[in-house]
């Protein structure tokens, strides 16, 4: 019998924008299907969004399914996140995550903290996001992510970005 994965998704809405073409269920449909295109299968996928409390889409995101969490500022958003990443993740073990935002030094120092204990991590970032961070425990955030992808992309359901290691 295969086991189920559990994959919980984190998206700060406000970084990482809803594309103004497509609805929530249709993006919460391509993310679920850019994961089973890369193996996780059996998939239990479920998305937690974090926006501006006065988001013009909350409605939406809760008619499709995805938990809509009001969090303010970026401030706000990052604290309620890092909460709800700790809460999840001790009560479900070595598992994956997703986070769908613009990372910074706070969250990849967090996140790094997470993959040293075996959590596979999984990334979106808008695709003018920085592909290094230069204060953080990691030199990149290839090494943070097991597979990351471009927002954009993956909004889509489109595939990973494909690193040079993979290459040679």
């Amino acid at each position: 019998m295969t086991t189920e994965t559990k994959i919980v998704v984190f998206w700060d809405v406000v970084e990482c924008p809803l594309p103004d073409d497509l609805q929530p269920s249709l993006v919460s449909g391509n993310i679920e299907l850019a994961l089973q295109r890369q193996d996780y299968l059996p998939c239990n996928v479920s998305i937690r969004v974090y926006g501006k409390k006065n988001y013009e889409f909350k409605d939406e995101f809760l008619l499709a399914n995805i938990m809509f969490l009001p969090a303010g500022d970026a401030s706000a958003r990052y604290n309620r996140m890092v909460k709800d990443i700790d809460k999840w993740a001790l009560d479900n073990g070595e598992s994956h995550l997703m986070v769908i935002s613009r990372v910074n030094t706070e969250l990849a120092t967090y996140l790094a903290d997470w993959k040293a204990k075996d959590f596979k991590i999984l990334g979106a970032r808008p695709e003018n996001a920085p592909g290094k961070c230069s204060s953080c425990k990691m030199t990149t955030l290839d090494e943070l992510f097991t597979q990351e992808w471009v927002w954009e992309s993956l909004s889509v359901g489109g595939d990973p970005i494909t690193r040079a290691a993979e290459l040679s």
